[in-house]
């Protein structure tokens, strides 16, 4: 869930081989003893509008599993009928929908690591903590209100969760989630905080080799270890999804090579076993039964997906509104649920669901809009201006005088 912002620092080398960066080069095909491959393009200034048209869509099929392809009981709480009666047909495709998280991930691994090289560690906190906190912030204001005093279906929680929610952290702390979607929010930042050790290394092609190699390693021996605190921190159903996209993101700034290409299929190999696991994995089969046909053609269009974005096949994709749409997902995901699914309580009765459903999703959008551009930005960059202009030092502060 993250925006892709590229920006292109000093001293980086080029595709065509010019540049300064020795240290970050990777070996080549031996036309010549000594050849290497340099260190690859600068990360360019502007953004892949594939991946922000990715991102958008993957928010949408979320928004729609919510409100149409949620589990009967489910769905019987929000439209106070039954979802035969509701969606008859469709519920069973939106219900697919719930896989837009996996995309979010892939996307998250690529776009990072993207976002963070040539970044100080100092650079890489900020970017992550003003992109997060602001908005998320917002949303809990916004949600709760809702949640609190609307006639919300399915409980008002105590005003212990929100204190808790605040601070991001509701997952180790055992606090249950002010709103269900928050749930993504943890991978997130566990992601980020281990990546934060490789950009305080430096990052290098090497380094990001190896850090997916011992995150992939981590994700498949957490289980069977029964180590609470590993499982807590490799996050093993989500851990694929952003190996992946960091590898497909090598195969962007540098070139495939039979090393990235075997991290992506041991990914997408890791990333089916825990899908399709009945118990401990990322699926509730008790309350859906899946076509695991599906599940398998699902998630292996958005590896392909991504891997036509780093093999360069969507270059030509330069459309500003899918742009515009990527700015949106953040904010849409994290304020669909609580609003959307009161207002379908309350108004579910009044037109025809489809009608509902659609006039609900686009003042959502038209919400997420407004919410990102008067809210997030702003409060976002007057929190970049004040921690960049913050010493972070262990030193103590002068004294007072």
């Amino acid at each position: 869930m993250t925006q892709t912002d590229h920006r292109e620092p000093a001293g980086t080398t080029t595709r065509d081989g010019t540049g300064d960066r020795a240290a970050d080069a990777v070996p080549g095909p031996r036309s010549g003893p000594q050849e290497r491959v340099p260190a690859g393009p600068p990360v360019r200034r502007n953004r892949l509008a594939a991946l922000d048209g990715l991102r958008f869509l993957a928010a949408l099929s979320v928004v729609f599993f919510h409100f149409v392809g949620q589990v009967p009981s489910t769905m019987q709480t929000i439209w106070d009928r039954p979802v035969e009666d509701v969606f008859p047909e469709a519920h069973g495709y939106f219900a697919y929908g719930r896989l837009g998280v996996e995309l979010f991930f892939l996307i998250s691994g690529f776009v990072i690591c993207m976002s963070a090289w040539g970044r100080t560690p100092r650079d890489f906190f900020i970017s992550r903590v003003t992109r997060l906190y602001p908005m998320y912030w917002a949303a809990i204001l916004i949600s709760g209100c809702v949640i609190f005093f609307a006639d919300n279906p399915f409980g008002h929680p105590s005003p212990r969760v929100i204190f808790a929610n605040l601070t991001m952290l509701q997952t180790p702390l055992g606090v249950e989630h002010l709103d269900s979607v928050y749930w993504t929010l943890w991978p997130e930042l566990c992601f980020y905080l281990t990546f934060a050790v490789v950009v305080w290394k430096g990052l290098t092609y090497q380094r990001v080799v190896i850090y997916c190699g011992l995150w992939t390693v981590a994700a498949v021996l957490a289980p069977s270890a029964d180590i609470h605190l590993l499982t807590l921190l490799a996050n093993p159903p989500s851990a694929p999804y952003f190996i992946a996209g960091m590898a497909f993101y090598l195969m962007y700034r540098y070139r495939p090579t039979p090393l990235l290409w075997g991290i992506v299929a041991m990914s997408w190999l890791v990333a089916l076993h825990y899908l399709l696991t009945p118990d401990g994995g990322r699926l509730n089969w008790d309350s859906w039964q899946p076509d695991r046909a599906w599940l398998v053609v699902v998630i292996t269009v958005f590896f392909l997906l991504i891997a036509a974005v780093a093999l360069g096949w969507t270059g030509r994709v330069r459309w500003r509104g899918l742009t515009v749409a990527g700015t949106l997902t953040f904010p849409l995901y994290l304020l669909h649920d609580a609003i959307g699914v009161n207002v379908l309580h309350r108004f579910g009765d009044r037109a025809h669901p489809w009608v509902v459903v659609c006039v609900t999703v686009a003042a959502l959008v038209a919400l997420s809009y407004v919410v990102q551009r008067f809210v997030e930005r702003p409060v976002a960059r007057a929190a970049r201006r004040w921690l960049s202009s913050a010493a972070f030092s262990l030193k103590p502060p002068e004294p007072r005088r």
